[in-house]
């Protein structure tokens, strides 16, 4: 039986492999921010959640377990976000993640005083995110540009 298993193995990992590489994954759909909600504020810095809305295109779920990274408006840094919870993200489905940013006051106030008077900005986020599926691991970049309305993004500045 185990010379069985050990001779099995390598075959398996192989087809796993050859099956990993001829599926095409597709990157999550973005598709709105929700829920926009203050969570600490103090001098220097500000701490809000928000729910960002996703559509996942490929035929398998994963579970997203940590994101991080930094979120900048038209080209100036904004803060740092992260995620507390894990989320399950189902095949073909939509799925919120729980987002927490943190930013900078002083900054914020300072060199996005033009930005906070526009109704849309390019909003530019880096970052990475670990996705677990069966056991495994992997540690994916997370990019995303485009223009967006940032009325929900000014909520949390003129709190």
């Amino acid at each position: 039986m185990k010379k069985l298993i050990l001779t099995l193995s390598p075959a398996l990992m192989l087809l796993f492999l050859v099956a990993c590489k001829t599926a095409q994954i597709r990157e999550p759909e973005y598709r709105e921010i929700r829920a926009v909600r203050i969570m600490d504020v103090d001098l220097l810095h500000t701490t809000a959640g928000l729910d960002l809305v996703y559509y996942n295109p490929n035929d398998f779920g994963v579970q997203l377990s940590e994101a991080r990274g930094d979120v900048y408006i038209d080209g100036m840094h904004l803060g740092r976000f992260g995620i507390n919870d894990k989320v399950q993200v189902g095949k073909r489905k939509e799925f919120t993640v729980p987002a927490v940013i943190k930013l900078d006051n002083i900054s914020a106030i300072r060199n996005h005083r033009d930005i906070w008077k526009k109704d849309e900005a390019v909003i530019r986020i880096e970052g990475f995110a670990r996705v677990k599926k069966s056991g495994y691991v992997k540690e994916v970049p997370i990019r995303y540009e485009g223009t967006q309305n940032i009325d929900k993004l000014r909520s949390i500045v003129k709190r």
